[in-house]
């Protein structure tokens, strides 16, 4: 019997990885110098690490590949199946895998497909010959699968996490004592020149016991290590109304006008695309006809003759702040910057050119162009899109024998980009979107946001039910998450949406009106939202359904355990034939004051709660207080 506990410490103490040099595992006798950077949440039972890799010789070295970050067996309880033809059953070993982005064409036409996002998926390792391999897609981290997993076996288990925004692969193999977990740059074949040093993925290893509530631990975990230090100041995210960005200007300062006047209070303004270059007209993101611009990030001077600076002083006078779209890392080939250097971008598509970040002088030239916008609009949040799928153009870029590296400098680039805008600006949030959620991972958690953590939120009327199934499954790894609502006078499609960070899309292009009963319904929501906003980064507990079933329920605690209180939002889908369900709240003791934000009625009681909704579609939101 293997001793498992001194196993689990040896992870913490010792952290394993791998690679082959020049085709054989590598002996330490080489030009190869490998760095280990550990930092332990002792408090979390993890561990994170980090591996970097330098040629110290006067040489190309030579080959590294099969570079594997985390080469280690998670030790597990001792398991056997006792019959072939039994079921397994949640205490046999198995993997937890999460669903990633999926195909942008299904947003409009394939609810169900589209709900699958962030759901979450079992596989069991019923001998040792089992093997699962998991890679995301085309270059973006959560693409097709999220680089976060869970490892279990009776009760016991651990998250592990993979830091790379880029392509990686995972692979996990049953062994005696656990399950050994593989995962690293998935394209990584390369010599490095003399002196040069780069790094892999970042692993992140959390423990967890039976008597653990892993999900909310780790949460936690996100909550105190891996969320940017201006959102933990403020406990939330945005609370943002969105502008198309080649909506005139006047029309923007109108309708803020408008929204002050009649007491809708929103914390930014953001401004999405179309807002930049000379010549394309835009009425939405749906036209396409933004995209010729981007690479120009010159603000169009025909729709904003004040480059936004009326704008700014229009919404600072209703105390928000400004949050500004780009697409940063690519360029339309008719960009006046692709003409003008074309040697700083990698050609492998049709339209779109692709920055090299390699370059000094080409990320120079964004953090630049950043840093003058910031200053000048004294933007509060950046919000950066990456609408392309990468692969193709560091493969082509790749040099011989240097399989990966242009990816590896691509996302460095890219980290060191944010690190600097951070230091500058410390106030300043990101927002990460990349065609809606495809970058998220550690890396990108602990410097950004997702406001759109799927592009089913572009979509002008997406399914509530949709959007309230995303919010289950991000919520359970998540504390800040994104969504937006577009509907208006629809108060169970707004509740939907609720999360740590919240949009309001159903003001923001030229053909969109609101009379002043909607702007009135627009302003009691927000002002609900306020209300409750600071409770999406506590715990979090589903009571109810985490998929697209229009007869069930859908149920959310978020407890804050600091305060002892919270809230319990509930759903009752459109074909329910349930008016009633009974609940036993989490992390409750005694009895607390409940109170109703439909009808402001109170009443004391327990953790044994009963919601009556009679009517089907329909909410309710209670909150609970010592």
């Amino acid at each position: 019997m293997h001793n498992m506990q001194n196993e689990r410490d040896e992870i913490m103490i010792n952290p394993q990885f791998s690679f082959l040099y020049d085709g054989k595992p590598y002996d330490g006798k080489g030009a190869i110098k490998t760095t280990l950077e550990i930092k332990k949440h002792e408090k979390f039972d993890a561990v994170e690490w980090v591996v970097w890799y330098e040629n110290t010789s006067e040489q190309n070295s030579g080959i590294l590949s099969e570079i594997k970050d985390i080469d280690a067996v998670l030790p597990l309880p001792e398991y056997v199946h006792e019959f072939m033809g039994n079921r397994y059953t949640s205490e046999a070993p198995k993997v937890i895998w999460t669903q990633g982005l999926v195909e942008g064409e299904s947003y409009s036409y394939d609810d169900d497909r589209s709900a699958e996002e962030f759901s979450y998926h079992t596989k069991y390792f019923y001998d040792n010959k089992v093997t699962y391999t998991f890679e995301n897609g085309e270059g973006r981290c959560s693409d097709e699968i999220m680089p976060f997993f869970e490892v279990a076996c009776k009760g016991c288990g651990y998250i592990v996490a993979v830091g790379w925004t880029g392509s990686w692969v995972a692979t996990l193999q049953r062994e005696d004592e656990g399950i050994r977990f593989k995962a690293g740059l998935r394209y990584a074949e390369f010599y490095l020149k003399p002196g040069e040093r780069v790094r892999g993925a970042s692993i992140l290893v959390m423990q967890y016991d039976e008597n653990d509530d892993r999900y909310n631990k780790f949460r936690d975990l996100m909550w105190a290590e891996y969320t940017p230090k201006a959102l933990v100041k403020q406990r939330h995210g945005l609370l943002a109304n969105l502008f198309w960005g080649s909506l005139p200007s006047d029309e923007m300062i109108n309708r803020i006008k408008r929204f002050r006047e009649n007491g809708v209070e929103f914390d930014e303004y953001w401004i999405d695309a179309a807002w930049n270059g000379k010549k394309a007209k835009s009425d939405c993101n749906f036209d396409s006809i933004w995209a010729d611009e981007v690479g120009d990030w010159e603000v169009k001077p025909d729709a904003h003759p004040d480059g936004f600076l009326d704008v700014v002083a229009e919404a600072e006078k209703s105390g928000a702040g400004f949050m500004l779209w780009f697409d940063t890392e690519k360029a339309a080939k008719v960009a006046p910057i692709a003409k003008e250097h074309p040697e700083w971008f990698i050609d492998a598509d049709d339209v779109y050119l692709l920055a090299d970040f390699s370059k000094k002088e080409v990320r120079d030239y964004y953090y630049e162009i950043l840093r003058n916008h910031i200053k000048t609009l004294n933007i509060r949040c950046y919000r950066q899109d990456f609408n392309c799928t990468p692969d193709i153009f560091w493969k082509k870029a790749d040099e011989e024998n240097r399989r990966g590296i242009t990816e590896i400098y691509h996302i460095l680039g890219m980290y060191e980009l944010w690190d600097k805008l951070i230091a500058e600006f410390p106030d300043l949030i990101i927002d990460n979107c990349a065609s809606g959620g495809r970058r998220i991972d550690i890396e990108t958690l602990r410097r950004s946001l997702m406001l759109y953590k799927t592009d089913y939120q572009c979509i002008f009327n997406p399914n509530p039910d949709v959007t309230n199934v995303h919010n289950t499954n991000a919520s359970r790894l998540f504390p800040i998450t994104g969504c937006s609502t577009k509907r208006k006078m629809d108060t169970y499609a707004a509740r939907s949406t609720y999360s740590a960070t919240w949009g309001i899309g159903s003001y923001a292009t030229i053909f969109h009106s609101m009379t002043d009963e909607e702007i009135k319904w627009l302003a009691e929501t927000v002002k609900e939202y306020r209300k409750i906003r600071n409770y999406f980064t506590c715990h979090f507990h589903n009571f109810g359904s985490n998929q697209l079933d229009n007869t069930s329920w859908v149920i959310w605690q978020y407890h804050d355990k600091d305060a002892d209180e919270g809230m319990v939002m509930a759903f009752r889908r459109a074909e329910s034939p349930c008016s009633t369900s009974k609940i036993t709240l989490k992390e409750l003791s005694g009895d607390y004051t409940f109170t109703s934000l439909d009808t402001g009625a109170s009443f004391v009681g327990g953790a044994d709660l009963t919601i009556e909704l009679p009517e089907q579609y329909s909410s309710t939101i209670i909150t609970y207080k010592k």
